[in-house]
């Protein structure tokens, strides 16, 4: 009785979630756990005094591995192609077919209770204002329920998949252990040769933890690759402040992958900085990051090659860091396409982002909000309409929009790597070409309508500049740093994630500001050259671009020590950061030498200053 008493409350549940016509026969089909159930006299004495435990990996959905199986026991041995023709085959039975549409139809009842009930409440975290969709992962779950079913005082001990820890579904787990457990040990691992059923790159972690209290350090190690650790980790822990955790992710909550004592102090001094997406006062903002044209659905608008087009398409295999092109780098490749300018709008990417920008409503949300128009009833269409009709004689039209690539803008590669030569890959972009998606690239300006600007056409005025020339410059040279580097190799995997990129920090520098002339100059001089920078080579005063081997490595090493100082490391951060530093086979720039180079240019700083 008391066990069809527990699936009832388990039926009210899902009727609360919204599945008004579950049955208790379905419920019972999936086989619940009933906790206190099962451990009936545990309860009875007031709950687990540990846990420990290695929870389901797996995500909550249709896997044709777990249902195909109980019709061929070698189903998930065979290659993905074969696994087809065997379901194929399989579901020619009506009997099999109806079941496993059953099957799918029970895995998303089940996953969209756990997303619609009010039972987990950790699972949906809201980051940067929007809330992230649950993937259902097992194991994130079960934590949520340890948590639940943990009492002050409670031990407990689980090994988890790294995403717990490193992936933006596991902020408000992270969140709460924080809070409401005092952690004692956190240890990373790749999976260097521990299972081998699993893929080496896969990460996970053991975690230990004391529910009650709040954790003030965090004490651990990443980055493992072997179990004996384990028996080490009192010795070998790292402990970082819970200041420095709320400072590395502000949005996020991610756990910094570190493994060192010193790695951990150099780090608390690099995230005293603002984030990059955070307002500073009187500061360049960057506040989006924007990929402009996306190859797979408007690649009618490219052509293969230069002939008869009007600027390059560039990929992230185009740039390098403070390179726009191959001129002085014949190891990068040139574009792979080209397009059409707006005067042939069917065939030019350029017309396509402008279309894109337009129905994306940026110019006609800020005229709307500027001149009141949420405090009527009217749409954004038709109150921008009216509006603009009653001082210029028309509506809003494609042609109001001004395209990014109307001014110089830095961009950054998408795709990179922790063990990298370099992570962050930056430069400023000439004007006029038009990015793929594995470029980002920062918006160069804001909207800020004003009245006087609503008689204008094409509607222009109301597009502010983010940056100054020479902001331009010091942003791109401190985001081209060691100093910025280091900090991005503790979050970067295969990609940069614009969140993660947002609120890691970087020196504000403005004009004033000790290094900034000093870093500034420096980049503009290693990013200007060619005819597409000669523009920027006369606002900048007439700059003479650095086109010589041997200059640019200078100047690079020069930016690379101002920026150490621009963090306000001391000197034995900064040989920490440059002894740390992933070393690769045949590197470009990253030699030996230039390490030396760098420590030496840090010294001479910290002697005289910011030169002229």
């Amino acid at each position: 009785m008391l066990h069809k008493s527990v699936d009832g409350i388990l039926r009210r549940e899902f009727q609360d979630a919204g599945f008004d016509d579950i049955t208790i026969e379905e419920i019972r089909e999936w086989s619940p756990f009933h906790w206190p159930l099962e451990f009936a006299d545990v309860f009875e004495k007031g709950g687990f005094d540990v846990f420990i435990g290695n929870p389901p990996w797996d995500m909550l959905y249709a896997n044709r591995d777990d249902f195909f199986i109980r019709y061929d026991e070698q189903f998930r041995t065979y290659p993905s192609e074969e696994k087809d023709g065997v379901m194929e085959n399989l579901l020619s039975s009506p009997e099999v077919a109806w079941e496993w549409e059953d099957y799918k139809d029970s895995m998303e009842t089940q996953a969209d209770f756990f997303t619609q009930g009010d039972v987990y409440k950790l699972q949906s975290p809201v980051v940067g204002g929007r809330t992230m969709p649950t993937k259902n992962e097992l194991s994130a779950l079960f934590l949520e329920r340890v948590f639940r079913l943990s009492r002050d005082g409670v031990k407990v001990s689980l090994l988890l998949p790294g995403t717990i820890f490193g992936g933006v579904m596991g902020k408000d787990l992270r969140t709460h252990l924080l809070d409401h457990t005092d952690v004692e040990n956190l240890i990373g691992f790749e999976n260097k040769g521990i299972f081998e059923a699993i893929d080496d790159r896969y990460r996970f972690a053991v975690l230990t933890f004391e529910y009650g209290g709040r954790t003030s350090v965090l004490r651990g190690i990443f980055n493992q690759h072997n179990m004996d650790i384990v028996y080490r980790i009192e010795e070998e822990a790292v402990t970082i402040p819970r200041e420095v955790l709320l400072s590395y992710s502000p949005e996020g909550r991610i756990f910094p992958s570190i493994t060192s004592q010193m790695e951990a102090s150099v780090l608390e001094k690099v995230v005293d900085q603002p984030s990059l997406g955070e307002g500073v006062e009187g500061a360049w903002t960057v506040d989006m990051l924007t990929k402009e044209f996306v190859e797979s659905t408007d690649k009618d608008r490219l052509q293969n090659t230069p002939e008869g087009a009007d600027y390059p398409v560039y990929g992230g295999k185009n740039i390098h860091q403070f390179q726009h092109d191959n001129s002085l780098n014949s190891d990068l490749a040139g574009p792979e396409y080209w397009s059409k300018g707006l005067q042939d709008p069917p065939n030019s990417a350029q017309y396509r982002v402008r279309e894109k920008k337009f129905n994306r409503g940026h110019l006609k949300r800020a005229i709307y909000e500027a001149f009141g128009g949420p405090e009527t009833s009217k749409s954004q269409v038709q109150f921008v309409d009216e509006l603009l009709k009653e001082h210029r004689g028309h509506g809003l039209e494609e042609e109001d929009v001004l395209l990014d690539c109307d001014e110089y803008r830095v961009g950054i590669r998408d795709v990179t790597n922790s063990t990298n030569e370099r992570t962050i890959i930056a430069t400023v972009l000439p004007k006029d070409i038009i990015c793929l998606h594995t470029i980002n690239t920062f918006k160069p300006f804001d909207i800020r309508p004003k009245e006087g600007h609503l008689s204008e056409s094409p509607l222009r005025s109301p597009y502010i500049r983010r940056f100054t020339d020479r902001e331009l410059f010091v942003a791109t040279g401190l985001l081209n740093s060691i100093a910025f580097d280091f900090l991005m190799r503790t979050k970067v995997e295969t990609h940069i994630i614009k969140r993660e990129l947002l609120e890691s920090q970087l020196p504000r520098l403005t004009d004033g500001d000790d290094w900034f002339h000093y870093i500034a100059e420096r980049a503009a001089r290693l990013n200007c050259y060619g005819e597409e920078f000669k523009e920027m080579r006369e606002r900048l005063g007439g700059i003479e671009a650095a086109v010589e081997d041997q200059e640019r490595r200078e100047l690079q090493a020069e930016i690379d020590a101002a920026a150490f100082h621009a963090y306000g490391l001391e000197r034995r951060d900064v040989k920490f950061v440059l002894d740390d530093f992933h070393r690769v086979g045949n590197p470009k720039l990253m030699d030996e030498m230039y390490f030396g180079l760098v420590l030496e240019k840090y010294d001479l700083l910290e002697q005289k200053g910011p030169l002229p």
